[in-house]
């Protein structure tokens, strides 16, 4: 095996060896699921499979001939890595910076099957890395190994009018002979039809909770099993190392005591706080956490049952919520944290947007259906 700590999805892989046992190895494949679950890793795990000169009995790769070490050290000639990057001024030569960014992770992803590349500004799979790589796959391809194409990020090949999408579709029907496309993606529903259609499909489902905990015991986090580490993480083991390297659950219920809460004191606080996550690139995952518990009081506000809530680690807190804010409009503070999703990810001004959702807010915890304006947000500032 190319990575000692992945945690193999056995039915897929199951599926995987008799393709190639069996000689029936399609054009493309796509591998959907969560992100954080090792779909890039089952990619890698897979190529070298493809392409390894001594594997072993219970067929997988070996992970110590010269295939599989230059594809451990991502250095193989036929193995190709296309994701989202950032636009570049030269078509033809990345920045210097950023190829040193792209290093650093490859080399942290050689001892961590589950490190996710963020790069910022990274949006779209551009046509002119398609066209790149169909040239090298048709006129420098090696005849001996197979040549893997590894997407991730997808759904990326869609932005723009699909032009990468629609450039790639020729070569994912007509490949060379041992040519494999394998896409990669957490939102196999941005992806275009046309694509979907020529990739047989594998979802990778949650990783289950118990194998959660026994992976925190296995990598001696230095941690005791805390359940608000697994149940913020949904099932995606990069989520549950970033929870426990951040202090996330700590984190959390500081922006949720300052929340919920209609104290001017918390108010600035908890502006103060998502100011500070936003330059962590965090910004999203605690708007999620938040939209998360903002249902989980909804649900608890109907029935008074814990077994329908997401976040059971916060049960107790739930309760005073609910006991400070009986007439509170759950709903409502869905659909703010909502629009403020959307604000961001638009680009909407960051501060205006935050200032607009906590505002909002207190109007919701009093169960007033008044709502600000941005415009009236800013003549407040």
């Amino acid at each position: 095996m190319i990575f000692e700590n992945l945690i193999l999805n056995n039915e897929i892989w199951s599926k995987l060896q008799n393709a190639f046992k069996n000689k029936k190895i399609p054009n493309a494949y796509i591998f959907s699921g969560i992100e954080g679950i090792g779909k890039e890793a089952h990619a890698i795990e897979f190529a070298a499979l493809l392409n390894c000169k001594r594997i072993t009995g219970d067929g997988n790769a070996c992970g110590d001939c010269r295939a599989c070490i230059r594809i451990k050290s991502f250095q193989h000639e036929e193995i190709h890595y296309i994701r989202p990057l950032p636009t570049q001024k030269s078509k033809t030569e990345l920045d210097a910076n950023l190829v040193e960014e792209i290093n650093q992770f490859y080399k942290r992803k050689s001892k961590n099957p589950y490190h996710k590349m963020e790069l910022k500004n990274a949006n779209i799979i551009s046509i002119n890395t398609i066209r790149a790589i169909k040239k090298k796959l048709f006129y420098t391809k090696g005849d001996g190994d197979w040549s893997i194409v590894i997407i991730t990020e997808a759904e990326k090949l869609c932005s723009k009018k699909a032009e990468a999408a629609n450039s790639l579709l020729k070569i994912l029907e007509e490949p060379p002979d041992k040519t494999l496309f394998i896409l990669l993606t957490s939102k196999i529903n941005l992806i275009t039809e046309t694509i979907l259609s020529r990739c047989q499909k594998h979802y990778f489902p949650k990783i289950q909770d118990s194998i959660l905990k026994k992976f925190i015991v296995e990598q001696n986090f230095g941690k005791d099993i805390n359940e608000g580490y697994i149940e913020l993480s949904h099932g995606s083991i990069n989520e549950l190392q970033n929870i426990i390297d951040t202090k996330r659950i700590d984190n959390l219920k500081e922006v949720i005591e300052c929340f919920y809460s209609t104290e001017i004191i918390n108010i600035e606080k908890f502006l103060s706080i998502m100011k500070e996550i936003n330059t962590k690139n965090d910004f999203l995952k605690y708007i999620h956490h938040l939209r998360v518990c903002t249902k989980d009081l909804y649900q608890l506000s109907e029935s008074n049952s814990n077994k329908l809530i997401e976040y059971k680690f916060l049960y107790n807190k739930y309760n005073e919520i609910l006991n400070l804010f009986p007439k509170s409009s759950w709903i409502e503070i869905i659909n703010l944290l909502n629009e403020c999703s959307r604000d961001f990810s638009n680009n909407v001004n960051f501060t205006l947007s935050l200032y607009a959702l906590i505002i909002n807010i207190q109007y919701c915890l009093k169960g007033d259906k008044k709502h600000i304006s941005r415009l009236e947000v800013i003549k407040e500032l």
